[in-house]
């Protein structure tokens, strides 16, 4: 089966991927979420459409009214492992300790184990730089 090889970027580190396309469209390098509009700057704005409750929250609805741009959303191997390591460590702690207390206090272990997941978030976000190449 013919294959083609296409260069797309991670949108969460800049890294490029590359990967073999099939004409089935199956891929081996990267994954793929799909497309995302995104407003382009200066060319209209936000209307409001209405407003949504949601639970005890309301929020406008809106609708951009101007060009927008299309664009791939494509993550590595290692932002999309990354990823699904960080949210294994979310719901870990949220089964042994609870979800997150409204209020912090030092005495309190679920809040405790939240500002230790935090504190290992922040370093590595810290210590990442995004990729060249």
């Amino acid at each position: 089966m013919q294959t083609r090889t296409i260069t797309r970027k991670c949108l969460v580190c800049g890294k490029k991927i590359r990967a073999k396309v099939n004409r089935k469209g199956n891929y081996d390098n990267g994954h793929y979420f799909g497309t995302l509009k995104l407003p382009i700057e200066g060319t209209g704005k936000y209307e409001k459409k209405g407003r949504m409750k949601i639970g005890k929250f309301k929020a406008d609805v809106v609708h951009w009214a101007g060009k927008e741009k299309e664009l791939e959303y494509w993550e590595c191997n290692a932002c999309f492992d990354e990823a699904g390591h960080e949210c294994w460590l979310e719901e870990k702690i949220e089964k042994c300790y609870g979800r997150r207390c409204k209020d912090f206090d030092p005495a309190c272990p679920c809040c405790r184990a939240w500002e230790v997941y935090e504190a290992i978030r922040d370093e590595r976000k810290a210590s990442c730089k995004p990729h060249k190449g």
